[in-house]
C-alpha cells in the first residue's frame, strides 16, 4: 500500500442503522479502513444519495449489520492506494462509486475531517479540472448505469434508442454513445428539455415515440 496522507482511525459519518424500523439515519462513526489490492481510499469532498441506497436498505445490505454508511457515489482526494494500483496517485482528485461491501463518504457535519471511503481502482475515473466535486459526485452511477448498458452491447454505426435522454440517467448514454459509437440515434425530447446537456456536441436526432427499441440485444 502507498500512502502519504495521514488518515484518522474513524470519522462521524451519517449511517442506515434501523431495518423499517424508527428513524433510520443516524450520525455513526465509521472506521476508515486501509486499501487492499486493487482499491483506493478517497478523502471525500462531495457524496451524493442515489436509489442504490434504498435499495440496499430494503435489502438490508444484503445481509450486512448496520450501521451502513450511505454516500456511495463520491467525489474527493485520493490518499493510499492498494497493491497493483499504477495509474491512480495518491494527491488525485477522482469520482468514484464506494465498495459496496463498506460504506459510503456521507459526513455527519460540515466542519472538521471529511469522510473517507474506499473504492475499487476500475470505479474511479480522475476528475476533470472543469468540474467541481459537487457536481462530480453525481455521475457514479449514473454513468455505470450507462456503461452497464452499452458497453459490448452497441458497436460503431448501430442506431440506438435512449429512452428519457433528458433525465439525469439519460444523458449519460446519450453523450458517451455520442463520442464513441453510433452516428445515427434517437433520445426521446434530449434537446427539447435539455439544450444546454448538448453544448459542445453535435446535437442528436429525437423523437417522440413512446416505445423502447435497439437494433442489438444486449
Amino acid at each position: 500500500m502507498k500512502q502519504t496522507v495521514k488518515t484518522p482511525e474513524a470519522f462521524l459519518g451519517v449511517g442506515y442503522t434501523h431495518d423499517r424500523a424508527g428513524l433510520p439515519l443516524e450520525a455513526v462513526r465509521i472506521p476508515v479502513a486501509q486499501p487492499a489490492a486493487g482499491q483506493v481510499l478517497i478523502r471525500v469532498a462531495a457524496s451524493s444519495l442515489n436509489p442504490l441506497e434504498y435499495k440496499l436498505a430494503e435489502l438490508n445490505f444484503m445481509g450486512r449489520t448496520p450501521p451502513v454508511g450511505l454516500g456511495l457515489d463520491l467525489a474527493g482526494v485520493v490518499v493510499a492506494v492498494g497493491h497493483g494500483v499504477g495509474d491512480v496517485t495518491v494527491g488525485d482528485a477522482v469520482a468514484a462509486l464506494a465498495d459496496l461491501d463498506g460504506d459510503g463518504g456521507w459526513v455527519a457535519s460540515g466542519g472538521g475531517e471529511g469522510g473517507y471511503a474506499l473504492a475499487h481502482r476500475f470505479l474511479t475515473a480522475r476528475k476533470p479540472p472543469s468540474l467541481s466535486f459537487l457536481d462530480a459526485a453525481a455521475l457514479p452511477m449514473c454513468f455505470l448505469s450507462a456503461f452497464a448498458g452499452l458497453h459490448k452491447a452497441v458497436q460503431t454505426g448501430d442506431t440506438v434508442y435512449v429512452p428519457g435522454g433528458g433525465a439525469a440517467s439519460g444523458i449519460w448514454p446519450c453523450r458517451w454513445q455520442r463520442v464513441r459509437w453510433a452516428p445515427e440515434w434517437s433520445s426521446a425530447a434530449a434537446v427539447r428539455r435539455n439544450p444546454s446537456h448538448w453544448h459542445g456536441s453535435p446535437a442528436p436526432s429525437t423523437s417522440s415515440t413512446t416505445s423502447t427499441t435497439t437494433s442489438r440485444p444486449t
